[in-house]
């Protein structure tokens, strides 16, 4: 299916907006036609609670949202629905009305609008409590959605729908947070005659606010924030200037650290070397236990290669146990086929019969035309069919009748009585509790029965005034065995047959051709049954070898099942036993390092100590001998380091937290202290070039400034190519009299002027100006500057700030044929009220294109009233236009406009509104209709 075919397909109101029913289609055009304030508008603005669902962005002209919600939803069987078709399928949203509260919910499912699933059987309109439930007896999953849900799942918003949800993306759009914006206009299409100068320029920054840099800019805060950067930096001079000698101290104390940590990181592998002999019990019960984990892995794997041979043996078993499998079903079903075969003779002699009836059908068709009168034939068919009608009741309800159920129940002169009375066709019916003769109540069929028999007089029968002589009468029904009855039914088919088949031989002799060549393919079939069944024959003589075959694979897999029970358990002691051992590697691996740190009472398994190769260090080229003897006198020479090494780190903690209280805190910004502390003796060993970089900056101040400025001026430059590409849009196609029609973005010269300023001075100072170096206000000496910064200030203390929206005052321009183009800043006043029209709708529907997703395309619905107003030209124009939008054009007006697809009628009926299906005029070109 084509993307152009999916979208709106129809909307329907049932008891809502004072119509009792409406479908009106929205596949294609559509003139909707009846005289004015009869409700054509209140039909299309039903559209909003399903597409716009915000109640804050709905607009009801003269009403209240309050007050169309009792309009829309009077009580709760009111409903508005739309069904949609979609990329995933047919789709119906809906909202329906909850009661006296005049509130409404919102539901959706998948699949098509039948507008019978919300009546009952009685024609009432399903009520609100009842509507899921019913519509799933309709086979239609309904589910009930919370307004801000179905918002998400109509706008494509992903983030905020269940994984569970279907996709009901009617709009989708480029960017899902433009959804509120979209809403709004198309509030606006439905409602043309509010749509003004203002809200198209609020509804085109909010289009493009994407390309835009959207921001609020304070000039003054940003004008001062610029040069207070520049003073912080020279606060931050001047407090390094003053601790100089201090930070020259704090240096010599970072290289004496550095010293030690060099120290420190060579004698530490030395000192570990001398507790090999402690080291050797160690190796020991490591290797021990190594070796009680490779006898567990061994165990293991003979474990595990017993699982794989019991999983190849299962699949070969289960192999086997399939076939026989197969050849048991093929065996059951074959003895299903072949039920009421006795044995193979049965197939012969209905071979044998088959060929009987070619035979005779050969003989009548060559002698056909001597038979009798057809007439009489019919006769015999039709006393034939009666007697075997009759015998095959009594055959099916044989043991089951009213005949059987009467002999059960009453005294035998009741029973006779009612055998004499009853007709054959009576006593033969079954007794079923669906059929035609029930058994209510047995206890009062006894009741019966005794009653009747009062009725009885020797062999009279008086009841109501009547006396009847039974024993002129004979029992109707003589209960026949099954044999006897399949036989008087055998025989009177086979007469049956005899008079059919006499019958359609004079009939139609053609037929009785083909009668012969279909029995000419049931003798074939039926020599194919009976291999079949000599099949069967032979499957039965093995039936017990394999019945017991597959019981066999069944408890040879059975034994497998058992046999890996027995490993899982084998395999969950090996497990245990290795976790096991593994503790006990753990625990000798701890106590092995307590014993050391207790010994030694060594201090270096601290921080800084265990990452201290890490840190900045100066390499020891002290001489790396290590006697035993002293191994002592060196570990306390060597603790002692630790302890200096921790001492200087308290002092270095310490002077650095007297800078950063004396105002020096521009390093602070480092990863770590001993960043901050090497970026602050570089700094202070260039104080003279960091004394330069601040005349830079501070040179670099008024650029920044500018800069922001540059970004609002950039953003209207790309607002007005977006204009451009906008107008190029909507100028597709000619709008009804006008040679130009576009709507353009005017600069406020006054502040744009000032921006230009401030740019233009900006890179002069860029390029090299100088000026002294802390009184910046040198660089603002030019008057044109003071006057284009002082207006900024002005300005944005009147409006809050400066945005994009400030620079510039939206206009149409308008030209007519042979007439110069003009400006309006009011779209009302520009042209006639058809045109006007025309260019609101245009410029709403290419805001909505705009704000669509382009690979994506679902057709939705837009709305014109006084088309009449318009001529054909400009309605097919309007029409084409807005379908490649993608929206179908509804046209309102007092007479139909042959230009659309469809032109449906309002009637009234009982005082409501009414639009049935049936009136849909379907409107055609000439062309299309006569070839």
């Amino acid at each position: 299916m084509s993307l152009a075919q999916y979208g709106f397909q129809k909307l329907v109101l049932l008891n809502s907006a004072g119509y009792s029913r409406a479908e009106l289609p929205l596949d294609d055009s559509v003139s909707i036609i009846a005289p004015n304030n009869t409700g054509k508008t209140s039909l299309i603005n039903a559209l909003q609670f399903l597409l716009i669902i915000d109640r804050r962005l709905m607009d009801f002209g003269a009403h209240t949202v309050d007050n169309s919600r009792k309009f829309y939803f009077p009580d709760n069987s009111a409903y508005i629905l739309l069904e949609v078709l979609l990329p995933t399928g047919m789709a119906v949203i809906g909202c329906v009305g909850k009661g006296l509260s005049h509130d409404y919910e919102y539901f959706a499912y998948q699949g098509s609008l039948d507008v019978e699933d919300y009546r009952l059987d009685n024609a009432k309109l399903v009520t609100q409590p009842k509507l899921i439930d019913r519509l799933l007896e309709q086979g239609k999953l309904a589910k009930i959605y919370q307004s801000s849900d179905l918002r998400a799942l109509l706008y494509g918003n992903r983030q905020k729908q269940r994984s569970d949800d279907p996709d009901l993306t009617i709009f989708p759009l480029e960017f899902t947070s433009q959804a509120s914006t979209y809403q709004r206009i198309l509030t606006r299409t439905l409602r043309l005659d509010s749509l003004d100068s203002r809200q198209v320029k609020e509804y085109l920054l909010e289009i493009y606010k994407n390309e835009l840099h959207d921001r609020s800019v304070n000039f003054k805060e940003e004008w001062d924030k610029s040069f207070a950067d520049v003073n912080y930096d020279k606060s931050q001079y001047d407090s390094v200037s003053r601790n100089h000698a201090r930070i020259i101290g704090m240096e010599q104390q970072q290289q004496d650290r550095k010293t030690l940590r060099g120290k420190i990181i060579l004698w530490r592998p030395l000192i570990e070397q001398s507790l090999e002999k402690w080291e050797a019990y160690y190796r020991q019960k490591s290797q021990s236990i190594e070796a009680d984990m490779v006898k567990q892995k061994v165990e293991w794997d003979e474990v595990e290669a017993r699982q794989k041979t019991i999983y190849k043996d299962q699949a070969q078993t289960d192999f086997e146990l399939k076939q026989h499998q197969t050849l048991e079903k093929r065996y059951e079903d074959l003895t299903v086929q072949f039920h009421f075969v006795k044995d193979i003779d049965q197939l012969t002699k209905q071979l044998d019969a088959i060929q009987a009836e070619r035979d005779a059908l050969v003989t009548r068709l060559n002698n056909a035309e001597t038979q009798q009168n057809p007439n009489t034939i019919r006769r015999n068919i039709e006393k034939c069919n009666k007697e075997i009608i009759l015998l095959q009741q009594q055959l099916a309800s044989l043991d089951n009748n009213l005949y059987l159920q009467l002999q059960q129940t009453l005294s035998s002169e009741s029973f006779d009585a009612l055998t004499r009375l009853l007709a054959v066709q009576v006593l033969s019916l079954p007794v079923v509790s669906d059929g035609k003769v029930q058994l209510l109540n047995e206890n009062r069929l006894r009741v019966f029965g005794q009653d009747l028999a009062d009725c009885i007089n020797g062999s009279n029968f008086d009841a109501a005034g009547l006396s009847i002589d039974l024993s002129a009468l004979e029992p109707n029904l003589q209960i026949k065995t099954a044999a006897e009855l399949r036989i008087e039914i055998e025989e009177s088919q086979q007469q049956l047959y005899y008079w059919e088949e006499l019958l359609a031989t004079l009939e139609k002799l053609e037929l009785e051709k083909a009668r012969k060549a279909e029995l000419d393919n049931q003798l074939k079939q039926q020599r194919e049954d009976i291999k079949l069944y000599e099949e069967l024959l032979t499957l039965r003589t093995m039936a017990a070898e394999r019945q017991q075959s597959i019981t066999d694979s069944k408890n040879r897999l059975q034994a497998f099942k058992d046999e890996e029970a027995t490993l899982s358990v084998k395999r969950s002691r090996i497990e245990v036993d290795q976790q096991h051992l593994k503790d006990e590697s753990e625990r000798l691996k701890s106590r092995h390092k307590r014993i050391h740190i207790a010994r030694q009472q060594r201090k270096d398994y601290e921080a800084p100590f265990n990452f201290l190769e890490q840190l900045p260090h100066l390499l020891c080229m002290d001489s790396a001998l290590l006697e035993i003897d002293l191994l002592a006198d060196q570990i306390e020479i060597y603790n002692q380091d630790c302890q200096d090494l921790r001492d200087l780190d308290k002092t270095i903690a310490e002077g650095l937290i007297h800078l950063h209280h004396d105002g020096i805190s521009k390093f602070q910004v480092q990863d770590d202290q001993e960043q901050e502390l090497q970026v602050l003796f570089n700094y202070t060993a260039q104080l003279k070039q960091e004394q330069a970089a601040i005349e830079r900056k501070a040179r670099s101040a008024v650029v920044q400034v500018a800069a922001i400025l540059r970004d609002l001026r950039n953003s209207l430059e790309t607002l007005k190519r977006r204009m451009s590409d906008f107008n190029n849009k909507i100028n597709k196609r000619q709008l009804s009299d006008l040679k130009v029609f576009k709507i353009e973005p005017r600069e406020e010269e006054a502040i744009v002027n000032a921006i230009r300023t401030l740019i233009s001075t900006s890179e002069q100072v860029d390029s090299g100006s100088s000026f002294d170096l802390f009184d910046h206000n040198a660089v603002l000496d030019d008057k044109e500057l003071n006057k284009a910064k002082d207006l900024l200030i002005d300005q944005g203390e009147k409006l809050g700030s400066l945005k994009v929206e400030h620079l510039f005052r939206l206009v149409f321009v308008i030209g007519k044929q042979n007439q110069s183009p003009a400006e309006f800043e009011d779209l009302d006043s520009a042209a006639s009220n058809g045109t006007v029209l025309m260019a609101k709708l245009i410029t709403g529907l290419a805001m909505l294109n705009q704000m669509q997703d382009p690979r994506k395309s679902i057709k939705t619905a837009c709305y014109l009233d006084e088309a009449a107003s318009l001529d054909q030209l400009n309605q097919r124009s309007l029409i084409e236009t807005a379908a490649e939008f993608g929206f179908s054009l509804i046209f309102a007006s007092p007479e139909p406009q042959i230009t659309a697809r469809y032109c449906v009628p309002i009637g009234t009926s009982n005082g409501k509104n009414f639009i049935s299906r049936l009136n849909w005029q379907i409107i055609k070109p000439i062309e299309e209709v006569i070839p």
